[in-house]
C-alpha cells in the first residue's frame, strides 16, 4: 500500500508540473514579448458631424399675417408681430431660434411659393412682399431700409446665427390701387444651412 501511495503522489506531483508548464508555454505563446520593446503608440481617430437643430419662433410659426387693408394704394404694411417683443423694446416676434445643442452656426435663406394669391386668381406681386433678418431686434432693427423682395427661389437672408441664438425678422406688404378685394395667400419657406453653405 505505501508503494501505492507514494506512485499516486508522484503521479500528482506529474500532473501538476504538466498544467503548469502547458499554463505557462500557453501563456509566452499568447502574448509573445520581446526585449527589444519598451514602448509603442498608435493613433486614435474619430469624426464628429455637422449638427444643428433650428424652429419657427411660435408667431412665425403661426403665419406671416398683414391683417386687413382699407386704404389703397397701401405702402409698407407691418406684418402683425413687427413690433409686439415682450423682451425687446418694439422688437419683432418673428423669430427663427438655433437649438443650443447644435455643434455649428447657421445661415437661414428665405423663399416664397408665389406671389399673395386671392381664390379668384387675382395677384398682389411677388415683388410687393419684402422681409429682412437681422442677430438683433428693437425699433430699427430689423430695418425697413434694408428690404428685399421675396422671390420663388432660396435666398440667403442671414448669416452665422450661433448655437442658442435667434434671427429676428420683419416683414412688409405693398399693396397697389385697384387692387382687388379678397383674401390673398402664399407659402413662405424657410431653410437653414451650416454656415457658409449656399442655399
Amino acid at each position: 500500500m505505501r508503494k501505492r501511495v507514494g506512485s499516486e503522489r508522484n503521479f500528482n506531483v506529474f500532473l501538476v508540473l504538466v498544467v503548469t508548464i502547458s499554463f505557462a508555454l500557453f501563456f509566452l505563446e499568447s502574448f509573445p514579448m520581446t526585449g527589444n520593446i519598451t514602448s509603442g503608440s498608435t493613433t486614435s481617430n474619430v469624426s464628429i458631424s455637422t449638427y444643428y437643430s433650428t424652429s419657427l419662433g411660435t408667431d412665425l410659426y403661426e403665419g406671416i399675417n398683414f391683417g386687413a387693408v382699407a386704404v389703397l394704394p397701401a405702402t409698407n404694411v407691418n406684418a402683425t408681430h413687427n413690433n409686439d417683443s415682450s423682451t425687446y423694446s418694439l422688437g419683432t416676434n418673428y423669430t427663427i431660434d438655433v437649438s443650443a445643442d447644435s455643434n455649428s452656426a447657421v445661415d437661414f435663406c428665405v423663399k416664397a411659393n408665389e406671389g399673395l394669391t386671392s381664390p379668384a386668381l387675382d395677384v398682389i406681386g411677388l415683388g410687393n412682399e419684402t422681409y429682412y433678418a437681422s442677430n438683433l431686434t428693437n425699433s430699427t432693427h430689423p430695418s425697413l431700409s434694408n428690404e428685399i423682395s421675396m422671390t420663388t427661389g432660396y435666398v440667403k437672408a442671414i448669416n452665422s446665427i450661433g448655437r442658442g441664438n435667434s434671427s429676428y425678422w420683419r416683414f412688409w406688404l405693398d399693396v397697389p390701387s385697384a387692387q382687388a378685394s379678397g383674401s390673398y395667400n402664399n407659402s413662405v419657406s424657410f431653410e437653414g444651412v451650416q454656415a457658409g453653405q449656399g442655399c
